[in-house]
């Protein structure tokens, strides 16, 4: 399915939109009569909320030309103009298509909202059992953290928020999809639940990476046993 509807950046926050370019494209208006649409019902859009737009410099190599005007539109916008349009069968088949990503789009959106409030309890429940370790030191929290996202994701959080352009104060968790997310909380439960049992950050490591889990384990019941002799 062709995509219709964007976001500005993948931020949790971030609100779906679609562009006149896009409506004038798959309703068979031209862009001409979908923009003067735009201007003549100006107002009436904006009670939809601000009508956005970015301006396009023209495509490097072209001769002459100013920057152009993209319209930016939300669902409350976009579906308001299309009502202004012919009723035709293109454009019947372009209302559905559209109000139906729209749909789709703030549907992860809430998903991820809702994953990243529950990871905050997960993140709450790992700081506590780093706390409750003999060995805790200032740096444990980051490690810990850190390897969470390496397991789970195959990247550091840094590298996340680098490769993604995460603002510097705000959380990678905010940017990472439902199924991120997903796979991010899980692992950090199941690393709050080894440091409980005891074990330390490289046997967590290597228990998590799946390598040595065997040896890992016989290691700490012998250590166990030795404590206890």
């Amino acid at each position: 399915m062709d995509q219709i509807v964007y976001v500005k950046d993948f931020s949790i926050s971030a609100e779906p939109f679609t562009t006149d370019e896009v409506i004038a494209e798959y309703s068979g208006n031209s862009i001409h009569a979908v923009r003067q649409s735009i201007r003549t019902n100006k107002t009436d859009i904006s009670d939809f909320g601000v009508l956005a737009y970015e301006m396009r410099k023209p495509m490097k190599g072209s001769k002459g030309g100013r920057p152009q005007k993209i319209y930016h539109l939300n669902k409350g916008q976009a579906t308001f103009l299309i009502t202004l349009l012919d009723n035709t069968p293109k454009v019947k088949a372009f209302k559905k298509k559209l109000v139906k990503q729209f749909l789709e789009m703030e549907k992860e959106l809430q998903e991820r909202r809702i994953k990243r409030e529950a990871g905050k309890y997960t993140t709450i429940s790992l700081g506590d059992a780093i706390k409750k370790r003999n060995e805790f030191d200032v740096h444990a929290y980051n490690n810990f953290h850190q390897l969470a996202y390496k397991i789970a994701l195959g990247k550091r959080a840094t590298e996340l928020k680098n490769e993604r352009s995460v603002p510097k104060n705000t959380p990678a968790t905010e940017y990472l999809s439902s199924s991120e997310l997903d796979k991010l909380n899980k692992v950090k439960s199941k690393i709050a639940s080894l440091i409980e049992i005891g074990f330390d950050y490289q046997a967590v490591k290597t228990i998590l990476s799946g390598n040595g889990m065997v040896e890992v384990t016989l290691a700490k019941v012998a250590q166990k046993a030795e404590e206890e002799a």
